[in-house]
């Protein structure tokens, strides 16, 4: 829960409030100059985040046998997500807006550090339920 509530405050504090379906929930924030610095130089910890919560929360609800796929999962979902930044304008024309995707993917721009932020994510992830299964036993 604290990965998910820092990816949110970085969110918050660094993006457009119509930038994700989420942010429009929350009172307006008016970033600073110093949230252009900190969107430069760590745009990619949200895509960290979300992969590593999210990683967590599944195996949580899927339980011990599903470690592998629960943050290969998000490493995956996330990476797609990443990739459709990097579609063609005439590509994202065509799409349906469901959910706010070709917004969401028109606006985005891709970055490889993102998909290096995925990975680090995931074995974070896989780290943490491993080390807290050794200390079980």
């Amino acid at each position: 829960m604290i990965a998910l509530l820092a990816g949110v405050a970085y969110y918050w504090v660094t993006r457009p409030t119509d930038s994700a379906v989420f942010l429009s929930l929350l009172p307006a924030f008016i970033p600073e100059q110093s949230s252009t610095f900190l969107t430069r130089w760590s745009g990619w910890l949200p895509t960290f985040f979300h992969v590593f919560a999210f990683a967590l929360l599944t195996y949580l609800a899927l339980g011990r046998r599903h470690v592998l796929f629960a943050c290969l999962l998000w490493a995956v979902v996330n990476a797609l997500f990443e990739f459709g930044q990097a579609l063609p304008a005439e590509t994202l024309e065509g799409m349906p807006d469901l959910l706010n995707l070709r917004t969401y993917f028109s606006h985005g721009i891709f970055d490889p550090l993102d998909l290096v932020a995925c990975a680090m994510g995931a074995w974070a992830a896989w780290a943490v339920i491993r080390s807290g299964e050794s200390h079980e036993n």
